[in-house]
């Protein structure tokens, strides 16, 4: 009876410190659980923070990449006015110069595609600085400057495939629009065009000006259409005023 009572003293006592444990750890588990909720929540508001930062920036990045391509724009367009005045300027100090000669300018280059990746049509006015200086006769070149095997290469309307009108013939009061189509060559890498008028007498001063190759995409609602054969006559000569 003795050793009975003693063994259920001990169990007694073990079970107690037992049960006293338990809901020790119990409690232990549950706050570690409580901590890392609380842990989970911070690292889930900072990633939100981080996409909304990520969001802004991208965007601040999107609004300096338009803001830069719309100043490289402007920077262009007073570049080329510039350059226009440039020439403008250069003009009127050689009449200043050369008083009583006659001058030429060339204006509103156009050129486009011409339905082919190596096909292109041409257009510019050439008119008269002078007033009343009375007609300008004489021929224009046109040239294509570029690259070709490694080397710098210049090709006349003669030079190049397709070319129509071979000669620019020019004898014009005011001014006179000269078009016409060509092709480049294969291997060939244009970079600039460049007109030049040779004058017939001694009273029209030469000229020579030099554009960048800048080829605009063929407008069919507005270009003029291509023909493989055109009136003879029509695009050499242009329109004379």
């Amino acid at each position: 009876m003795l050793l009975a009572a003693a063994f259920w003293s001990g169990f007694e006592l073990g079970h107690g410190r037992f049960s006293s444990v338990v809901p020790a750890e119990v409690v232990a588990l549950k706050m570690e659980a409580l901590a890392l909720a609380e842990e989970r929540d911070v690292l889930r508001d900072a990633l939100a923070a981080a996409r909304r930062e990520q969001t802004i920036l991208e965007r601040d990045r999107q609004i300096d990449r338009e803001a830069a391509r719309a100043l490289t724009d402007q920077l262009k367009q007073a570049q080329d006015s510039r350059l226009a005045l440039n020439r403008e300027l250069s003009y009127l100090k050689r009449l200043v110069q050369e008083g009583g000669r006659g001058a030429i300018r060339v204006q509103d280059l156009r050129l486009r595609t011409g339905g082919a990746p190596t096909r292109f049509q041409y257009s510019f006015t050439l008119s008269q600085l002078v007033p009343g200086f009375g007609e300008s006769v004489g021929r224009a070149r046109l040239e294509i400057e570029g690259r070709q095997d490694d080397g710098a290469v210049t090709l006349g309307l003669r030079d190049l495939p397709g070319a129509d009108p071979h000669e620019l013939p020019v004898a014009f009061e005011h001014f006179q629009t000269l078009s016409g189509t060509f092709e480049i060559p294969d291997g060939f890498e244009p970079l600039s065009l460049v007109i030049t008028v040779e004058p017939s007498n001694d009273l029209l001063m030469p000229m020579s000006e030099t554009f960048p190759w800048a080829p605009q995409e063929e407008d069919s609602s507005s270009a003029v259409p291509l023909q493989d054969e055109p009136p003879e006559g029509a695009r050499s000569t242009g329109i004379h005023k």
